[in-house]
């Protein structure tokens, strides 16, 4: 309903579910990332979400990631990073097979360069963790193909990112 049907007075509680989850994973990562040392809660650097196609965004009027992932960041005290463009609108993904999302997938995303300079991040001194959002996970094409193309942009930049992803449900 909040997705397919406008229902934006879904949003809160929504984000509120979805900051548990963040919080749930941010104590289940500080155990394994950090076995035999205490230290402090792990925390990705920044977050950043799946981008919708110019086409969905007209249709819909927002991009249901965006607005999660922007909520968690307030919530959570983390900056929140516009990273990624859609260059391709792949159409509804619900009626594809999963070997169709993934070719599907391919070429949609490529990183906003006039937002984001990965060569900032060189002399981070650890690597960069960077938090991605995405609403529903099914297969998982979307956030993979969008793993690709940051961290082929980290690459070439010479920067050392490690990427976490974070869905509101699984489908």
């Amino acid at each position: 309903m909040y997705k397919f049907r406008g229902y934006e007075r879904y949003a809160p509680l929504l984000t509120a579910m979805l900051t548990q989850a963040f919080q749930a994973m941010s104590e289940e990562l500080t155990l394994i990332c950090e076995k035999d040392t205490k230290k402090p809660l792990w925390r990705p650097d920044a977050v950043t979400y799946v981008p919708v196609s110019d086409e969905r965004l007209a249709e819909r009027g927002f991009n249901q990631a965006e607005r999660l992932a922007t909520g968690l960041a307030i919530t959570a005290g983390l900056p929140c990073v516009d990273l990624l463009q859609r260059q391709i609108n792949t159409g509804k993904q619900s009626f594809k097979s999963r070997a169709e999302r993934f070719e599907t997938m391919k070429h949609a995303f490529s990183i906003k360069l006039d937002e984001f300079d990965f060569s900032l991040l060189r002399n981070y001194g650890k690597p960069f963790k960077l938090l991605l959002i995405d609403d529903i996970y099914t297969t998982g094409s979307t956030l993979d193909a969008c793993g690709h193309v940051i961290l082929h942009a980290a690459s070439k930049a010479s920067v050392t990112l490690e990427i976490y992803t974070l869905t509101l449900a699984r489908s």
